[in-house]
Order: C-alpha cells, then structure tokens, then sequence
C-alpha cells in the first residue's frame, strides 16, 4: 500500500523522481534513491506493509554520524518487512518525518500509523521520502517505490527501457527525456528523464523483475505515444494503459539505412 492516506498528497512528485537527477542540468540534484510525496507537516506517515521496526527516529546517531551516514534524511523509520521477494529481504525507508510513533523491535502492520511527515534532514520543503530497498539494508540497495505501490483507481503504471540500436544503454542515454502523450488529444500526460547510474557500491537498480531504464507513476486508463529522441531519432512507440497493470515499453530506434555501395563502371 502507500504509505500516505487518500485524503493526502500520495502521488509521487514528478519532477524528482527515482533514479534522476532533478529538473535541471545547470544544478542537478543528488541520485534520487526513492520518490517524494510533498504533504504538510504532520500527516500520517503509515508502513506499506507488515514488518519489524530497525531504525526509528533521530536519523544522528551521536554527535558526528548520521543515519548510515548521510545527514540528508533527517528523522528516519526503517521497517524490515516479512515478505520476501524470491527470498531477498525488503525493507522500506521513510524519511524527513517530524515525529516517530513506532521504536526500533516494535511489530507494526501494513496501514498503522508510525510517524508524520515533516522537513528534517536536508530538504526544500515538507515531504514524505520513501525508499524500498531489496537483499541488503544500504543506500545502494533500492529499486524504483512506485513499481511496489498499487496504482491509482483507473489508472496503470508505464516502465520500460531506452536503449540505443544495438539494444544497449551507454551513458550516452542517461538521463533522457520520456513524455508521455495522449492520443486521444495530443496533449503531454507525463514527463520523466532515465536513470542516472553512477557506477559506484551506492548506485541505483533496476527492478530485478522488469530491468527497466524509466517508470511514470499513475497514469489514467487509455491509449498514449512513448516518446524519446536516441541518438538523434525520434522513437515512438503506442501503447494501451491498462487499470492495475505495469504497462511495459521499448523505445529503441530501427538501424539507419546504409548506403549502396557505388557500381563498379571500370
């Protein structure tokens, strides 16, 4: 489940999402390790599903260290979850809270309110952020929340690759804009970049289920254009979103013509 109420702001915050580095290219951002649900200090933060507590509160640990040392989560809940995902442990983060209701052994159950939102740590603005991680408890150990989380009502999930023509993703396509348009209108659904590797122990992952280069959150039932420029061509591809699914998409550009060899007139 998401771990924000209805009533709240549980969409993911689109123009940072997991695996990107911010909007902007003149002052990108840090590799983004989860997503962002922007609410008012003090909503309820709730756990996505039932597990043990093994981190709770104060992301310092003393005077010097911080929560697995990066001082930019602030107040952090780290749940150790029962369910196994082919027999790799999943933990889930939620990070910048005001308050923690839960302490670390306590057993909580998927929807029990564990803390609030608030803006500690290093943020721009009140928000929830919230990590899935998979195997090991470390930074470099998440994969994308949103392909964990139930979409919307009405709505389906899009994921999928960018590759360039030999079906490969070199770092040339970090980084790529995704927009999604509608058919029925022509107006743009969506946006999202690719993700950003670092080639470092605290990178992020692809779905080891899906391997995918980019995921949009929540899109609304119906028919859209993919669209990516790779390589200097314009790739698009039509897919249908379908209620509750992840709706799978390639982008990858068809081999350029080669030129004829000219005839021998000797």
């Amino acid at each position: 489940m998401r771990p924000l109420d209805a009533n709240a702001n549980n969409w993911v915050l689109e123009v940072y999402p997991y695996g990107t580095d911010g909007p902007s290219q003149d002052n990108p951002l840090r590799q983004h390790h989860g997503i962002d649900m922007s609410n008012r200090v003090g909503e309820r933060v709730r756990a996505a599903a039932a597990g043990v507590v093994i981190w709770s509160a104060d992301g310092r640990q003393d005077e010097v260290d911080y929560f697995q040392n990066s001082p930019s989560y602030g107040n952090v809940i780290l749940i150790e979850h029962y369910n196994q995902y082919r027999g790799q442990t999943l933990y889930t983060l939620y990070g910048h809270l005001s308050a923690a209701f839960v302490e670390v052994g306590d057993i909580v159950e998927m929807g029990e309110v564990i803390g609030l939102v608030g803006n500690t740590g290093q943020v721009t603005g009140p928000h929830l952020h919230f990590e899935v991680r998979l195997d090991e408890n470390k930074y470099g150990s998440t994969v994308n929340p949103v392909l964990w989380m139930v979409p919307y009502v009405g709505h389906g999930v899009i994921a999928g690759q960018v590759l360039d023509v030999s079906g490969n993703y070199p770092s040339s396509l970090h980084d790529t804009t995704v927009t999604v348009r509608r058919v029925r209108d022509g107006l743009t659904q969506s946006t999202t970049t690719t993700y950003l590797y670092l080639n470092s122990s605290s990178d992020i992952n692809a779905d080891p289920n899906w391997q995918e280069n980019f995921v949009v959150a929540d899109v609304p039932v119906g028919t859209y254009d993919v669209i990516a420029v790779v390589d200097g061509q314009r790739v698009v591809e039509r897919i249908n979103v379908i209620e509750g699914m992840t709706n799978w998409v390639e982008l990858k550009p068809e081999p350029r013509p080669t030129d004829e060899p000219a005839e021998d007139e000797s």
